[in-house]
């Protein structure tokens, strides 16, 4: 009886999930999480823009959206892992280019974009 109660236990807990995490890949939209959502600067000028359904990068005077270049092809996809402190997305633009981000939360105010592929952490505030 209590193997029988021991592995029913160790079942539960298997099977169970963190709701916490969660992964897209429906390859057509781009969804960042709330809490990175948001306007977010860094000491070189650079400025990401996190929108409900879209990322956008200025770096100089120059701003690329994701969205506007996944729209240019229905070959177009993200793929994006999710949780309370870290967003991870590839997108894929026609199949023809691939931009890989990493973001770490570090707190309310603060985010590391890991760059890829070397893993250089540049440090951002939100605005």
């Amino acid at each position: 009886m209590k193997k029988l109660l021991l592995l029913s236990a160790f079942l539960i807990f298997a099977c169970s999930s963190d709701d916490s995490d969660s992964s897209n890949s429906n390859g057509n939209s781009i969804n960042p999480p709330a809490w990175i959502q948001g306007v977010w600067i860094n000491n070189t000028s650079s400025v990401f823009d996190f929108r409900t359904d879209d990322i956008c990068l200025t770096a100089g005077t120059i701003t690329s959206c994701n969205k506007a270049y996944m729209a240019l092809s229905s070959e177009s996809s993200a793929y994006e892992e999710i949780s309370d402190t870290r967003y991870y997305v590839v997108i894929s633009f026609a199949g023809v280019m691939e931009s890989t981000y990493e973001f770490e939360k570090v707190s309310d105010s603060t985010i590391n974009w890991i760059l890829y592929p070397s893993g250089t952490i540049s440090t951002f505030t939100k605005n």
